[in-house]
């Protein structure tokens, strides 16, 4: 008996997925101009906070965490954000636990979001938010953040008849990759907006704890717990080592979605997580969080003298673990990237990842080693060197 290989085509919501942020890296129509030299990653994000060897979990510790234990970290939770936020959370229903970043505002977008229903995400932005609403069949719209609005997010269409008709708004404060946060007067007419509008904010503050000086939270703001939730990562909150478990906090309804959502593909979260998390939330702010910021600190000295041989000019802020900088005469970002990956072998995120107003700008990563930012320079001051060498 003949057996037909079955044909099957991937559904079109893949195909209008953005690409992603390195996917310049793939091309193959123009062959590296150096060979055989280990790459020099300036991109990505490495959480670097690494495991304490006296903390290694044994197998037991990876048993799932029970009820009473999730609970229990709730009720930590709120006593934390009301120490430490100055957001009072009635109870622990307004509070969700599940996977990473990525992880929970999938869950937001398959909670509330049907066939051609009109999401808000940033533009500029990480493509996470286009992404998830992609897969759950919205129509991501973009608001405005740009350079000549000095990276501020501008929310004029939530005011025009598509406002009218929207469910979400992505929210990203403090900005990946800007590090624009809003103040409280910002926050407030967002939600007096949001609220008319009945409009949902989701706010992804996975940065907050990075900066010394926390940003404007969206549920310390009068009203914002009425309009939405914020999303954040144990791991970059309370400088925990990188795991895929966060939370949600904000408005019960959402979070009681979220729950919903979440269900249909639970995710794992481990006693030892909880743990880890309870340990951390008590020690706040602990010696891995200060040591955190310390890492960045001198990174970003090495960072600041890689882009000055490059004539790259350092435009946004300091409450991101990124560097963003403008190219002078605000020349092709993905060119650039394109050229330093090639020619030198070290990886820069070009600005148009992000959106079209990203073009003329590139990010970096503040969590690499500070060594491989003066590896980097050296490189390209060697080939720098070589190329005017050449033409005299």
């Amino acid at each position: 008996m003949i057996i037909k290989k079955a044909v099957i085509d991937k559904a079109n919501r893949l195909y209008q997925l953005p690409p992603d942020i390195f996917s310049f890296t793939r091309e193959r129509t123009r062959p590296m101009a150096i060979k055989k030299v280990d790459l020099l990653d300036l991109a990505r994000f490495r959480w670097p906070v690494s495991m304490e060897p006296d903390k290694l979990p044994a197998k037991s510790d990876f048993e799932p965490a029970g009820k009473s234990e999730l609970s229990k970290l709730k009720g930590t939770l709120v006593e934390w954000f009301s120490s430490f936020a100055g957001v009072k959370l009635n109870d622990t229903k307004e509070v969700f636990i599940g996977g990473g970043i990525s992880s929970l505002i999938f869950a937001t977008t398959l909670a509330f979001i049907d066939n051609g229903d009109i999401v808000f995400v940033p533009e500029l932005a990480v493509p996470l938010y286009k992404k998830a609403t992609t897969a759950c069949g919205g129509e991501p719209v973009h608001y405005s953040v740009s350079f000549k609005d000095d990276w501020r997010p501008k929310f004029d269409r939530i005011s025009t008849r598509l406002g009218r008709v929207a469910r979400l708004l992505f929210l990203n404060s403090p900005h990946n990759p800007t590090g624009v946060s809003l103040d409280e007067k910002e926050m407030e007419d967002l939600i007096w907006m949001a609220a008319r509008e009945n409009i949902v904010i989701i706010n992804d503050a996975a940065y907050r704890s990075v900066s010394a000086r926390p940003p404007v939270s969206l549920l310390s703001v009068e009203g914002g717990k009425k309009v939405g939730v914020e999303i954040y990562s144990f791991a970059y909150m309370f400088g925990l080592p990188p795991m895929p478990f966060g939370f949600a906090v904000g408005n019960r309804d959402v979070v009681s979605g979220m729950e919903m959502a979440s269900s249909l593909v639970p995710a794992h979260i481990p006693k030892y997580f909880v743990d880890l998390a309870l340990t951390a939330i008590r020690q706040y702010p602990n010696q891995q969080l200060r040591t955190m910021r310390q890492h960045l600190e001198r990174t970003e000295a090495e960072a600041t003298r890689f882009l000055g041989l490059l004539s790259l000019e350092k435009c946004g802020y300091d409450t991101v673990p990124f560097v963003w900088a403008s190219i002078s005469g605000r020349k092709s970002s993905r060119t650039l990237a394109s050229t330093l990956y090639r020619r030198s072998r070290v990886l820069a995120a070009p600005g148009t990842a992000f959106g079209d107003t990203g073009e003329g700008f590139l990010r970096f990563s503040l969590t690499a080693p500070a060594a491989d930012y003066q590896a980097a320079y050296d490189r390209v001051k060697r080939k720098i060197n070589l190329l005017k060498a050449g033409e005299q």
